[in-house]
């Protein structure tokens, strides 16, 4: 028993250890691209944008399409309606039946010739006259209940129309901010991409130079031991290790921080680990050094954007016009309504008896039917849709202000990058001429200290030359990669 507790210990371990081991991922450029096109909250929102638009589609086009509701009503008279016109007539009448009582009573003949007959009428008027003397009419029952269904189609509304036709481009809006989204989080996955390796590359090479130095401060204290150079000497590349650690902590915050950007722009969990497959010198080496100089900012996705999104306003514009015309609908209506004195006689039959020997059973409920078409035609309204359609014009006039004024930005973008990625090129070609001679300067004097024809301040100084210019050199790359990065974006580069 003991033995299969210590393997199933041993199982999970391996299977930690192995979950680990599965956590760390390996992305070049591209792939952290792909992996962001999926995971990123922006391109996924993107995406629930388009089927929004997919629903806000059909919603426009089944408001003319056959609609059908129903409906169920249930009331209760407390205190039932009267009706004192018609109390009145039946007051009336009540006197008529004191008046056939009246002359009943005093005509013998008729009495004589129906005994029964007579006596039934005579107690018949003569209570419906004592029970009228102060009854009031109603002719509504205390429980009321009526179910029915309605069918309206939409025969003819211009705004309908134009809403119809604005379908279409509403979709292309939510695709083409959907694309926006994609091309935006590419770029910022590659610039956090590029930034993150410089970090890495940055803390790598200080930490080399961290081993050169140490190896540096250990020799020299030794020949500082044998009495052969002064403690200044030691102290010099002491304090050069000193800066060098320091340099180095501070970089690896920065990497740190590099990678945990690049893994929040790919959607990526931050605790995960990561290892970039690229560095800036092969990324370099994909970028073509000629300047592009033509520009089309119809390849823009901003410019159809913008395009789209005129054209949805003169839809919207003349949807408001068409507001001054009739519209038309057509209705069909089945009910059911029925009245009683008790809720529980809703739910029950009667039967009725006729003096022929026949019998019907009949219960609370009438139904009712009804058709037509209802005719809307709008007359006066203050200037309501007036006012609707001078605001769309307004707001029309406005985007195509926006429209131009994104012709001249753009083209001013692309110019901005361009000078930008020239200006890059150049500066790279710079750092790297400067870094190869501080290296060469940093060797030789390293060997003149080492055979004693040289100081300790020039290797110091040489040594801080060559690491400043290392980084600068890698600042450079980087400035590259971003520069040709602004420079693809503002020329619209899918």
């Amino acid at each position: 028993m003991k033995n299969i507790f210590l393997f199933l210990i041993l199982c999970s371990v391996v299977v930690s250890v192995f979950a680990q081991e599965k956590a760390i991922k390996t992305f070049t450029v591209k792939e952290a691209v792909e992996y962001a096109l999926q995971n990123n909250t922006t391109v996924k929102n993107g995406k629930l944008g388009v089927d929004e638009a997919k629903w806000r589609n059909l919603e426009i086009i089944t408001t003319g399409l056959p609609q059908i509701t129903s409906s169920l009503d249930y009331s209760y008279y407390f205190k039932q309606p009267q009706s004192p016109a018609l109390s009145k007539i039946f007051s009336d009448t009540t006197m008529a039946s004191a008046k056939v009582f009246s002359l009943l009573a005093t005509d013998p003949t008729f009495a004589a010739a129906n005994p029964i007959l007579s006596s039934k009428i005579q107690q018949a008027l003569y209570q419906s006259a004592i029970d009228g003397k102060d009854s009031k009419i109603s002719f509504v029952l205390p429980h009321n209940l009526s179910a029915g269904l309605q069918l309206t189609q939409l025969i003819f509304d211009g705004r309908y129309v134009f809403g119809v036709k604005a379908a279409k481009d509403l979709m292309k809006t939510a695709r083409l901010s959907s694309q926006m989204s994609d091309h935006d989080v590419k770029y910022s996955v590659m610039k956090a991409y590029y930034q993150a390796e410089a970090a890495l590359e940055a803390k790598s090479l200080l930490q080399e130079n961290l081993k050169l130095i140490e190896k540096l401060v250990n020799d020299t204290r030794a020949i500082y031991k044998e009495g052969l150079i002064e403690e200044l000497d030691v102290n010099r590349l002491e304090l050069v290790q000193a800066n060098l650690e320091s340099q180095i902590n501070l970089q690896n915050q920065m990497s740190d921080v590099a990678l945990a950007n690049l893994k929040f722009q790919m959607g990526l969990p931050l605790n995960d680990e990561i290892i970039l497959k690229d560095n800036l010198t092969d990324l370099k080496a994909e970028i073509p050094q000629q300047i592009v100089s033509q520009f089309d900012a119809t390849q823009r996705i901003e410019y159809q954007m913008l395009e789209t999104a005129l054209r949805l306003k003169g839809f919207d514009m003349r949807q408001r016009r068409v507001g001054y015309f009739p519209s038309l609908y057509g209705f069909l209506n089945y009910g059911w309504n029925a009245q009683s004195e008790k809720f529980s006689d809703f739910f029950k039959s009667t039967t009725t008896y006729y003096p022929d020997g026949d019998s019907r059973k009949r219960n609370a409920w009438y139904d009712q039917g009804l058709v037509g078409i209802t005719l809307k035609v709008p007359i006066f309204d203050s200037g309501l849709k007036l006012a609707q359609v001078n605001q769309a014009k307004v707001e029309q006039l406005k985007l195509k202000n926006d429209f131009e004024n994104f012709k001249s930005a753009s083209e001013l973008q692309f110019k901005a990058a361009q000078s930008g990625f020239s200006t890059a090129i150049a500066d790279e070609i710079n750092t790297t001429r400067t870094e190869e001679l501080s290296k060469k300067i940093f060797n030789k004097n390293t060997i003149k200290y080492k055979e004693g024809a040289g100081s300790s301040f020039e290797l110091v100084q040489s040594e801080q030359d060559f690491v400043t210019n290392q980084l600068k050199h890698i600042q450079s790359s980087l400035n590259m990669l971003n520069t040709k990065a602004d420079l693809d974006k503002a020329m619209g580069v899918k």
